[in-house]
């Protein structure tokens, strides 16, 4: 015979045609008797995302850190083995410890975390009781499309002021900044901190252009960086954009991506003729000749990969030198 847990405290919530219990549960207990089913393991049945192990593990070292806190409750349905009990009187639940005493139906990454953690927690739990299979489906679809995320380009914005930055986020951070603030920016007025905005940069997206090119900016400080990259947008523009009168594909998320991925290639050829002097007509000495070898239409029609186009823009680089 399983042995019974009980938990006081438990509010009891009616909503519309469905009631659940609100109360606490230790983790480790929580751990033990919940239970997941994914498309890939039951596609009749399941209708859970696969488990991402990775993310599970960065819950576990969150709280075993002892600065972590998740206050937000785990979504459970008892299961019929489980013998699950309110006591009115008291205000107690009551239920077999058994292995799948409750379907997880919103947190399976934070139960697995909390699996995985040493560090022992109360844990928020909403427990429903009696669903059908369609009901524990549908509350699964209710709270996955109804509750919006936070955007990430606020979770970038406001990582500073939580002191959760690395070097490279902070980096980038400053960079990003720069071009917002100075009136000179190829990018004044057209990028976005915290939102996303049509016809302007977002910082998650500038930043995935962006971090690759850290490595190549070596020890340069952002207002070195500003100086040479903003040089190398204005000529961009004028010598790619404006001919074809596509100047607002600069703002388009993968012509934008495109344009930083193409940035090594041609910094390369201006410090070969040049030395490193990176200035706006050192780079226009190669954009004004690639503007009148480019097929617009790849700028214009651009598909959600980049790359095609840094290659596109490499070639015709190359056809400066060849004719």
């Amino acid at each position: 015979m399983s042995n019974k847990e009980s938990f006081g405290s438990v509010s009891l919530v009616r909503q519309g045609e469905h009631r659940f219990y609100s109360f606490t549960m230790p983790s480790d207990i929580l751990a033990e008797t919940c239970y997941v089913i994914n498309r890939d393991e039951d596609p009749i049945e399941g209708f859970q995302r696969e488990l991402d192990k990775k993310r599970a593990m960065e819950i576990a070292n969150y709280i075993d850190s002892g600065l972590g806190t998740i206050p937000s409750s785990i979504v459970l349905s008892a299961q019929e083995d489980c013998d699950f009990t309110y006591d009115s009187k008291i205000k107690s639940v009551s239920f077999k410890n058994i292995n799948k005493a409750f379907l997880i139906i919103d947190g399976q990454h934070r139960v697995y975390g909390f699996k995985l953690a040493n560090t022992a927690l109360r844990i928020p739990v909403v427990v429903y009781e009696n669903l059908s299979k369609r009901d524990e489906t549908r509350l699964f679809i209710d709270i996955n499309s109804k509750q919006k995320g936070v955007p990430t380009e606020l979770l970038l914005d406001i990582k500073k002021m939580a002191e959760y930055e690395n070097d490279t986020e902070q980096y980038l951070r400053e960079i990003f900044d720069t071009f917002s603030k100075e009136n000179d920016s190829a990018l004044y007025n057209r990028l976005s901190a915290s939102k996303r905005d049509k016809g302007k940069i977002t910082r998650s997206v500038f930043n995935t252009a962006m971090k690759p090119l850290v490595k190549v900016f070596g020890n340069k400080t952002p207002t070195e960086i500003y100086e040479i990259y903003n040089a190398y947008l204005i000529a961009f523009n004028e010598g790619i954009l404006v001919p074809h009168g596509i100047q607002e594909q600069a703002f388009n998320t993968t012509v934008f991506k495109a344009i930083a991925g193409f940035f090594p290639i041609i910094t390369a050829r201006v410090k070969d003729r040049f030395g490193a002097i990176y200035t706006v007509d050192n780079y226009h000495e190669f954009t004004e000749i690639i503007g009148q070898r480019i097929k617009p239409i790849k700028l214009e029609n651009p598909t959600n990969a980049y790359k095609p186009i840094v290659d596109h823009l490499e070639e015709s680089l190359k056809q400066e030198f060849t004719l």
